[in-house]
């Protein structure tokens, strides 16, 4: 195995939460160490290596969980969207701290990244709703290049690589290393760490991780997955779209206007967000094989049929816009999700990933409740914004892409039945051993989650540098 390597900090996933982890750490002369499963290791993002998620062995049809394979993590697929959850959202659970504080480190991140806070924190009401701001911030893009990690002098990158296994010191909630292996190379590394170690590799690797690589993890680890659906429904006249395109899609509005808004709805526990789109993606049924496909030949022949077809698609939907036989636009919706135990993910021992860990299933799918109150949200919109009847256009499970954005595996919250990890994310009944993401949050909401999962790893860098 060789000599030990010694870092104050390992950080476990390159993604939003883990570079900017490393990032504000190394900025205090901290060593670090960044481990990270990305065998495409180009600078630029490159979305045809998307991948399923390595972490899972089997999941539910519709749910198609992505995992970029590179550097940087699923940054390089957020599209530079920069939304932080709203108060509404947030006060929705009952997540382990206060919203004030979460501003406070959102301010500090966005003064940090030279960015205006204004714009991607501002709600106001429209027709009885209410709306949020965001940003398209492009300067951003992959979060691990924006941050030059691979340059940083205190901070060594470990690609094509997995922890496998913990070290400890006399007892065993108290780790003194990790040791690693790196894939390519086809060796062990043990890694001394002197100070903590935090997993920040999503919402479904960190619970994957935690369960196998810790015999004595809490057993909330993995349960109450959440993540968004998303579904275009109801055609729309261009009359309708002129009146709220300022609810758009980025690529509506043009590729310069930084800024976008969408609409939120609550419908008891339930939010559901609305932006302005094109007609539905044809190719989601073609995308979700593609997804699943572990053949790189047959990878290579769906994305060509599936760039073919969207092609013909484009052509056909034009030509039918033109002789006014079929309108152009929908509204897409994302929708929150309550939390249930029915929903999970656990390791499965009968497979194993090829660092020798074992694979996770993943249990998800929509309640009666959610989809009852998916339909409600979509009927106000249609009776207000179309001003008609709701068509009833049922919310259909085999139509939404979801898959994208898991969350509250991992979660911290003040009900101390289901929390996992303290109020300043440590795993707990572990000294130091801390968690980072998506996989943290109390709820999900609606909105996209990546500012929120870096204003998180803003928050627990602070505190990091303060208690170590």
């Amino acid at each position: 195995m060789g000599k030990k390597k010694k870092f104050d900090y390992v950080i476990i996933g390159s993604g939003p939460s883990g570079s900017v982890l490393a990032y504000q750490l190394a900025k205090s002369g901290n060593k670090i160490a960044l481990i990270d499963r990305a065998t495409n290791t180009k600078q630029d993002s490159n979305k045809n290596s998307f991948m399923f998620s390595p972490y899972i062995n089997k999941s539910n049809y519709n749910y198609s969980p992505i995992f970029s394979n590179q550097l940087g993590g699923n940054s390089a697929l957020w599209n530079c969207k920069i939304y932080l959850i709203s108060k509404d959202e947030f006060n929705n659970d009952s997540w382990s701290f206060k919203y004030e504080e979460l501003i406070k480190y959102s301010k500090d991140l966005a003064k940090k990244f030279q960015i205006n806070h204004n714009h991607i924190n501002k709600v106001i009401k429209y027709k009885g709703f209410k709306s949020s701001s965001s940003l398209r911030e492009k300067k951003l893009g992959n979060i691990f290049d924006f941050l030059k990690i691979s340059s940083n002098k205190f901070i060594t990158v470990f690609d094509n690589s997995s922890p496998i296994k913990m070290v400890y010191k006399h007892k065993r909630n108290d780790v003194s290393g990790v040791i690693i292996n790196n894939i390519i190379k086809n060796k062990e590394i043990e890694l001394s760490i002197k100070k903590s170690i935090i997993f920040c590799a999503g919402g479904l690797g960190n619970p994957n991780l935690i369960q196998n690589l810790f015999h004595n993890y809490n057993k909330n680890i993995g349960k109450n997955l959440c993540d968004h659906s998303h579904i275009n429904l109801s055609t729309i006249s261009d009359d309708t779209a002129s009146k709220i395109k300022k609810f758009s899609k980025y690529f509506i509005l043009g590729n310069n206007n930084k800024k976008e808004k969408n609409i939120f709805i609550k419908n008891k526990d339930y939010f559901g967000g609305l932006q302005l789109d094109y007609i539905e993606d044809p190719s989601r049924i073609l995308k979700r094989i593609y997804l699943r496909s572990q053949v790189i030949f047959s990878k290579k022949i769906l994305n060509i049929i599936i760039s073919y077809y969207n092609l013909l698609f484009k052509i056909v939907s034009k030509l039918l816009y033109l002789f006014k036989i079929k309108n152009k636009y929908t509204f897409e919706f994302f929708f929150s999700q309550k939390k249930t135990n029915k929903n999970f993910i656990k390791i499965n021992k009968a497979t194993r990933d090829i660092y020798g860990l074992y694979k996770s299933d993943i249990n998800w799918k929509l309640s009666k409740s959610d989809k009852k109150n998916y339909q409600k949200i979509i009927d106000i919109v249609e009776t207000i914004f179309l001003q008609k009847k709701p068509s009833r256009d049922k919310f259909l499970e085999q139509r939404i892409f979801t898959g994208l954005h898991p969350s509250c595996t991992t979660i911290s919250t003040k009900n101390k039945n289901i929390a996992c990890v303290d109020k300043n994310l440590k795993l707990i009944n572990f000294k130091n051993v801390y968690i980072c993401g998506s996989s943290v949050f109390s709820g999900n909401g609606f909105t996209n989650p990546t500012w929120t999962i870096m204003t998180l790893a803003n928050r627990l860098s602070s505190y990091l540098k303060k208690n170590y």
